[in-house]
């Protein structure tokens, strides 16, 4: 940028004095005599305290651990395309590239997509790859022309986790220059021829106009100060403007005219016609300029024919997390006016990715065979035959004439058990078998009370 109208305020620190250090001397040590339980409990804490040392120390060196566990990957880009292969030296260009890493991927593990010599990224700015339900599958930080994308815990228990990115670069003019040129450069393995069209030819349009350019990769997000510049064109025409021409500029939200900045140049249609500063090789062509945080009013003397004025400035971000900047300009000369208006934003880059979960396979569930069975009537009990049972007979004779009775053809009929049924019946447990477990019991009671009592008694001798 060349040099401002007006140079900012000086800024000077002093560095604060580090307090100074007292102390004395550690006291002599000292014998101190202690019983011996005494030591016993000191020896006791002196074991916690050095395992309580030990925990916290492995503490500490756990996350250390645990990233040196992480993996570089081996590259894991498959397929790079540029949106167009033909474009200016501060055009930014879309690179869409594919990706794809090894079931055997790790949370914390990297990948790298590297940029050919000749291609540098227009934003440095860190981007996420996000998951279908808007997890972060994996994160890019960009280190120079090499992004760095670290995976998340969404690989854990995944396979086949791969997907797509993309980000906008331009030409590495610092190594190429901004002559027109073609060359072939290397993207994912595979050669692409480009072409750089060169910058503008031709004088500027005289129609009035704004916009705006970040200056540095971060696009303010690390360093906020003078992060983006804004410039308004002027409007031309071959007779040129009477003045007073007057610029009214305003600020959106989440910035900060730095004042010092200011710059008004003017060219010629003629080519390679010189560039005169206003201010500095012209300080006439300023009438007035009025310049605050929020914005500035310009005032020039004229816009003279064949003549191509523009003004452009730089401003401190505030609100470095906004994702768009505002800026509106109003230009007016004594015959007419004209309001020009842009907005800026970030470079976009981001991506997705996706896997497929790994399922634990458990124990298959085994339907039980069905038992089929024969029904089985039961066996008919055929009723026992009714026994006739005689009389008995008398032991001493009848008296002649008394009646026997003797009932002919009454039958009585004896209950028997059908088979089976006595085991049924029979549940419990016959005394043969309960009386030698109850002796058996019996036993170990007084053995039990006898070993008490012995022990007792060895207790009491010691003792004494």
């Amino acid at each position: 940028m060349h040099p401002p109208i007006s140079s900012p305020e000086a800024r000077t620190g002093t560095p604060a004095a580090a307090p100074a250090r007292t102390g004395s001397a550690a006291p002599a040590l000292r014998a101190v005599h202690r019983p011996r339980g005494a030591r016993r409990v000191v020896g006791a804490l002196a074991v916690r305290r050095a395992s309580v040392t030990a925990l916290i120390a492995g503490l500490l060196l756990a996350p250390t651990a645990s990233l040196a566990s992480a993996a570089e990957l081996p590259p894991a880009v498959t397929a790079a395309t540029l949106s167009t292969t033909t474009f200016g030296p501060w055009d930014g260009v879309r690179l869409d590239v594919e990706w794809a890493v090894p079931d055997s991927a790790q949370p914390g593990d990297t990948f790298t997509v590297d940029l050919p010599p000749e291609l540098v990224p227009v934003s440095t700015v860190p981007f996420d790859l996000l998951g279908p339900d808007g997890v972060v599958v994996a994160r890019a930080v960009w280190q120079g022309s090499t992004a760095v994308v670290t995976l998340t815990d969404y690989v854990d228990g995944r396979t086949g986790v791969g997907g797509t990115g993309f980000f906008e670069v331009q030409w590495n003019t610092e190594l190429l220059g901004t002559d027109p040129v073609t060359t072939v450069v290397t993207i994912a393995g595979r050669s692409v021829t480009v072409t750089m069209t060169g910058p503008g030819t031709g004088p500027p349009s005289p129609t009035a106009a704004k916009w705006a350019y970040w200056n540095r990769p971060d696009q303010g997000t690390t360093e906020p100060g003078e992060a983006l510049t804004w410039e308004v064109r002027l409007p031309a025409s071959d007779a040129g403007s009477g003045g007073p021409v007057t610029v009214t500029d305003d600020l959106g939200p989440g910035q900060a005219m730095v004042c010092g900045t200011v710059q008004v140049r003017a060219v010629s249609s003629a080519p390679e016609s010189p560039v005169t500063w206003f201010g500095e090789d012209s300080p006439e062509r300023i009438v007035d300029l009025d310049c605050g945080p929020s914005g500035l009013t310009l005032v020039l003397d004229e816009i003279r024919a064949d003549e191509f004025v523009t003004l452009s400035y730089a401003v401190d971000l505030t609100d470095p997390s906004l994702g768009e900047y505002t800026n509106v300009a109003e230009i007016s000369t004594t015959t007419d006016s004209t309001v020009v208006g842009a907005e800026k934003q970030r470079a976009a880059a981001g991506g997705d990715g996706s896997g497929i979960t790994e399922e634990t396979p458990g124990p298959e569930p085994t339907d039980p065979e069905p038992t089929t069975s024969a029904p089985t009537d039961p066996a008919p009990t055929t009723p026992p035959a009714p026994e006739t049972v005689a009389p008995p007979a008398p032991a001493d004779p009848q008296a002649p004439g008394t009646p026997v009775p003797t009932h002919p053809g009454v039958a009585r009929v004896t209950s028997r058990p059908t088979a089976g049924t006595s085991d049924l019946a029979s549940t419990g447990s016959s005394a043969a078998t309960l009386v030698p477990a109850a002796a058996a019991l019996l036993g170990a009671g007084v053995a039990s009370v006898w070993s008490v009592r012995r022990r007792r008694r060895g207790h009491v001798r010691h003792a004494r």
